[in-house]
């Protein structure tokens, strides 16, 4: 027991992650009964989120084990390696989408809710986007200490040559992903690279313009929308398009784009404190166990159960803070910067997506989800924070003596 103690003081990330592992899992168990896609025996999916975790936790120790400083020294290796990936997966996804239509030419390709991101291997598939919106992160936080290091007076110029070099970064990748109909993961990566820039030291004007463009972008969407709804059908086109009737009127759209909203609407909206129990049935959506999966947690827990999940999930984000502002390595805080802008970004969204307050874009709640690669990509994150966590360590103890 007092070895237990001494672990979860050492390193309460390990903690954390493991309690996020018995809600996930148990969740997904509970998922079983409203699942009606094509993702195998629902009455397992639960098993092999457990077996995710299980070769998580030796990912991890494989990440500790090499160390934050050759990740970094490779990272440009493995950026190289997704980016080929997400080319194949792109020209995929148009040959299946617009030459030969719901036909694939590359093997392992896989399309699934009108996005072609996958490799389906036997046994296992790799979503790449997720693996390169960590390295993406880490590949910004190198650039932003080099660039910091490099220009001790920085000016509009320097400023300048560092977005532009962070953009020759980001630019490919979110393009190949969005041409692969990902929307979500896109906006995913865009969100984390704004929290890295902002914790680089650029000037304010700089997120004032972005702000401003942003705004800009929702003003005309929403004019095009409710004005002219032809044209924004063509920008915002297939099932994108669909994603956002079914959010915008999910009564209206309920025997098509809205089914599931609607339906875990009604599931979680009379659920109380308590819940309606263990796997309970109030409506069925078929993806109760990947997008949905905070749904469950409320249909069956209620709100005390949500409310569970959300102080777990508050934890361990304090705790990827903590450990990384203690880091005395400036490029360990700008990783950490992306990765709890990534995880904020998709927390806040699934969650609104639920409340029906943000738009369906695929987006999972992360560690808790069903699924191997956007687990996986985060434990390697992971894996790099409890490695800074040990160096912490050692330069506190160091102090006291």
């Amino acid at each position: 027991m007092e070895k237990i103690k001494n672990l979860i003081k050492q390193q309460p990330l390990i903690f954390i992650v493991c309690l996020l592992a018995i809600i996930s899992c148990f969740a997904i168990l509970n998922a079983a009964p409203l699942i009606s896609n094509k993702v195998g025996d629902p009455a397992t999916l639960w098993i092999k989120q457990g077996v995710f975790y299980i070769a998580s936790a030796v990912l991890i120790f494989i990440i500790y084990k090499i160390g934050n400083e050759q990740i970094y020294d490779k990272i440009w290796l493995i950026y190289g390696i997704l980016l080929a990936l997400l080319v194949i997966l792109a020209i995929e996804h148009f040959i299946y989408t617009r030459i030969w239509p719901n036909h694939h030419i590359i093997p392992f390709t896989h399309t699934s809710g009108g996005a072609t991101s996958w490799f389906n291997f036997p046994g296992f598939s790799l979503q790449p986007s997720e693996f390169m919106k960590i390295a993406i992160v880490i590949a910004l936080a190198k650039i932003t200490k080099e660039y910091n290091d490099y220009y001790l007076v920085r000016n509009f110029e320097t400023e300048i040559r560092y977005i532009l070099k962070c953009m020759a970064v980001v630019l490919p990748p979110a393009l190949l992903v969005y041409l692969q109909n990902d929307t979500g993961v896109v906006l995913i990566i865009l969100i984390g690279v704004v929290f890295v820039l902002f914790s680089s030291g650029l000037r304010g004007q700089w997120f004032t313009v972005g702000f401003i463009l942003v705004g800009i972008v929702i003003a005309v969407g929403t004019y095009l929308f409710i004005y002219q709804p032809d044209i924004f059908a063509k920008i915002i086109s297939g099932h994108k398009l669909d994603r956002f009737y079914g959010w915008v009127d999910p009564e209206g759209t309920f025997g098509k784009e809205g089914y599931q909203l609607f339906n875990s609407l009604l599931s979680y909206g009379t659920a109380g404190w308590f819940g309606h129990g263990f796997q309970a049935v109030v409506k069925v959506f078929p993806e109760a166990q990947t997008d949905f999966i905070f749904a469950v947690i409320l249909t069956d827990y209620g709100y005390l159960g949500g409310f569970v999940t959300i102080l777990a999930i508050v934890a361990f984000d304090i705790i990827i803070l903590k450990t990384g502002f203690e880091s005395t390595n400036d490029r360990d805080k700008y990783m950490t910067m992306g990765i709890i802008g990534m995880l904020l970004f998709q927390q806040i969204w699934n969650m609104g997506m639920i409340l029906g307050l943000l738009p369906i874009t695929g987006i999972t709640l992360p560690l808790i989800s069903y699924g191997g690669s956007s687990l996986f990509s985060y434990m390697i994150a992971i894996g790099m924070f409890i490695d800074m966590n040990s160096q912490n360590n050692i330069i506190k103890n160091r102090s006291m003596l």
